[in-house]
């Protein structure tokens, strides 16, 4: 009769030891569970955070480089063409009616291209102008700016269902437009530029391919400095704040692609 009550004592101690160890090992684990669970919401803030970062950042790099287009397009478009008509219109020759109306026009002329410009540099700027109206219309803008000159022909295709996007994407990709037409404009001498937007399920791709004088990607790099350097450090700076990614196809001769895709 003892030996039995001391198998029951026996088997109560186990029993007891047993859901000690298998309450400790729920607590440990449960404790695991929360301590990863608070290190994985750290983890996601963090990386909230330096998104949003990065995000301020490129928008004040945006802000800087666009301010310096605008100064630069002011100084060399808008000044000239309105130093062009007031030398005109203080020139003007009353007793020779003819070039007095010739040079009325001329002056109304660039007076006109002048508000144009300004228009177009308007459009540009105007940040939330392009958040509303989407990317695939504020690029026909910049289009319809730069065929104006008459200097290259552009054409632009769109392909999918178009996607409003996150407005600071939308933005970020804007400028990278700007950034690739704009290095074409300086330094590709190309007279043709296709633009190809395309709205996949989960990305959307930019392509702009120029049929200029092209360039060595591996010379490029050497020159840490230099003008175009700069402008495609810009492009790969913005397309991974996109989380995106960026090639850049070119060789002496043979024009240049570069193409990004970003996550919607």
């Amino acid at each position: 009769m003892q030996d039995k009550g001391n198998e029951i004592i026996v088997f109560i101690v186990v029993i007891t030891i047993i859901l000690l160890f298998l309450l400790s090992f729920i607590a440990a684990v449960l404790f695991l569970y929360q301590k990863k669970n608070i290190l994985y919401y750290k983890q996601l803030e963090d990386v909230k955070n330096n998104y949003e970062k990065n995000i301020l950042e490129t928008q004040l790099e945006i802000q800087e480089q666009t301010f310096h287009d605008i100064g630069r397009e002011i100084h060399d478009n808008i000044g000239l063409s309105l130093t062009l008509a007031k030398l005109q219109l203080n020139t003007i020759q009353y007793k020779n009616p003819d070039k007095t109306f010739a040079d009325i026009e001329s002056s109304i002329e660039l007076i006109s291209k002048a508000i144009n410009d300004l228009s177009d540099i308007s459009k540009s700027l105007n940040s939330e102008a392009i958040k509303t109206q989407g990317l695939y219309n504020a690029l026909k803008v910049e289009i319809t700016k730069i065929t104006r000159a008459g200097n290259h022909t552009i054409a632009f295709v769109e392909e999918g269902n178009i996607v409003f996007l996150d407005p600071n994407k939308e933005l970020i990709l804007y400028r990278i437009a700007q950034e690739v037409l704009n290095n074409i404009l300086k330094h590709a001498s190309a007279s043709k530029i296709w633009i190809n937007l395309v709205y996949d399920i989960t990305t959307i791709k930019l392509t702009i391919t120029d049929n200029g004088i092209g360039f060595e990607p591996s010379e490029t790099e050497k020159c840490r400095t230099g003008k175009l350097h700069t402008g495609l450090n810009n492009i790969r700076t913005r397309t991974a704040t996109l989380n995106g990614v960026h090639t850049i196809k070119s060789s002496s001769g043979n024009g240049t692609i570069i193409s990004i895709t970003a996550p919607y």
